[in-house]
């Protein structure tokens, strides 16, 4: 396993688990807003011109007294600009307007196979990256996947595959860092996986890696429970199973058993 993948990852997920979904957008001063999003206006001291606009295809929002004010097109700062210029044209003498973004539907980007969380994320500055999607969907399941797919529409309703090298990413280099653009896919290749469950510390599902073990993929898993019974820990691979004697292999014992992708492993409960 690449160490620099790894770190990569670690990166990746502590950033996601570390962000919540209730947290407002976090926008870039370069964001371009565009038909469709939804923006809060506050007019200082004016509150009947306050609200939340979606920006109409015309590129324009309806503020109160103001009429239609065009901000598609405009960061966040030249918007404020623009709705304060049309205010002050003969009804607020001095306006002092805050703008923040509700939600971003003109520039979406989707994320499909080894990541933590897939799904449509808002592509909140003008030039977003790989590695910036990435942290969006909570980085790679398998540190290991070397590379990915970004599919993007083409001239005359043709699909354009750009190939994204994923361990070039990893080691800074900004060339492999594609830039993404609204309405792209990252398809990252679905991560092959073994799991464990029964009485270890956290069951579930685990990246596989080449020289994974019975032994190791428990440790993996937070290692043992106190209630485990490791003497005869399950192991079922395609159609067949057979018991291990973890107890023994931990002891140098008995040799350790080596996994293939999807491998399930059962560690019983001790009836002591």
């Amino acid at each position: 396993m690449r160490a620099s993948l790894v770190g990569l990852w670690l990166m990746l997920h502590s950033l996601f688990v570390g962000a919540s979904a209730a947290e407002p957008l976090s926008i870039d001063v370069s964001f371009e807003l565009g038909v469709g999003d939804t923006v809060r206006v506050e007019v200082l001291g004016q509150l009947e011109m306050s609200g939340s606009f979606p920006v109409g295809t015309d590129g324009a929002i309806d503020v109160p007294y103001a009429g239609r004010v065009v901000i598609s097109g405009f960061t966040i700062s030249g918007a404020k600009e623009q709705i304060e210029a049309e205010l002050r044209d003969g009804y607020v003498l001095n306006p002092q307007v805050v703008l923040t973004v509700e939600q971003i539907t003109s520039k979406l980007v989707k994320v499909t196979g080894g990541v933590v969380g897939p799904g449509e994320f808002p592509l909140t500055k003008k030039h977003t990256r790989v590695s910036d999607v990435l942290v969006r969907a909570g980085g790679l399941i398998d540190p290991s996947a070397p590379s990915a797919e970004l599919f993007r529409a083409g001239p005359n309703g043709t699909r354009i595959v750009v190939p994204v090298d994923l361990y070039l990413i990893s080691k800074g280099d900004l060339t492999a860092d594609v830039e993404v653009l609204p309405n792209d896919t990252l398809a990252v290749p679905p991560a092959l996986e073994i799991f464990v469950d029964g009485h270890v510390q956290k069951p579930g599902s685990l990246a596989f890696h080449d020289g994974m073990t019975v032994a190791t993929a428990v440790a993996a898993a937070g290692g043992l429970s106190t209630t485990a019974l490791s003497a005869k820990v399950k192991l079922i691979s395609g159609e067949s199973q057979i018991l291990v004697n973890l107890k023994r292999v931990l002891a140098g014992k008995d040799p350790d058993v080596a996994l293939k992708p999807g491998d399930h492993i059962n560690v019983p409960e001790s009836p002591f």
